[in-house]
């Protein structure tokens, strides 16, 4: 009998990150994983306690590519636009990916404080301030307001109800920019 060939970790979590990307999270699963390996469920559950722990590993790299995503769109002299408007995006080019980070529970539910005070906003948020000439509290509200519209419109163009130009998007952001401060 030939020896099984071994599967690393990282294999396994490239192609579990693979696997959502272009099949969505719904779909990951021990059995088809392990098929899409050319193995047994075995050298997944040793590497990992459970598909759970998988699941968070691969989270990391999928955050690497939303975080790259993110950066090609920043603009630090129009950051609350352009942050929102890639947010969008990400939704728009990389559907399953955006699906599992911010629709499927591979986060953990943050209140309305967490989300404000998360290091990762905090530098919009001065920036709202400074750009729009805001105190703290109206930054915070613009930054919430814009985010949470931001991400219904990502949501509808996850969910295949909506289909939007990359100059409708924009626009829309803009628009709510200006109504919400």
């Amino acid at each position: 009998m030939p020896p099984r060939p071994k599967v690393s970790k990282e294999e396994i979590i490239d192609q579990a990150y693979m696997m959502i990307k272009t099949e969505g999270i719904e779909q990951l699963n021990a059995r088809s994983l392990a098929n899409r390996l050319g193995c047994s469920t075995q050298p997944i559950f040793k590497n990992f306690k459970n598909m759970e722990e998988l699941k968070q590993y691969t989270k990391v790299k999928i955050d690497e590519q939303y975080d790259a995503f993110i950066k090609k769109y920043h603009d630090t002299n129009d950051e609350l636009f352009s942050i929102a408007s890639a947010y969008i995006h990400f939704a728009s080019e990389e559907r399953h990916l955006f699906g599992a980070l911010f629709v499927h529970p591979l986060i953990e539910s943050r209140n309305m404080s967490e989300v404000l005070t998360s290091s990762w906003n905090l530098e919009t948020i001065a920036n709202c301030q400074k750009q729009y000439v805001l105190s703290r509290k109206q930054a915070e509200d613009l930054y919430r307001d814009v985010r949470f519209y931001s991400h219904g419109i990502a949501t509808q163009i996850y969910a295949g109800t909506i289909i939007l130009s990359k100059g409708e998007i924009e626009e829309l952001v803009r628009n709510a920019i200006d109504r919400f401060k």
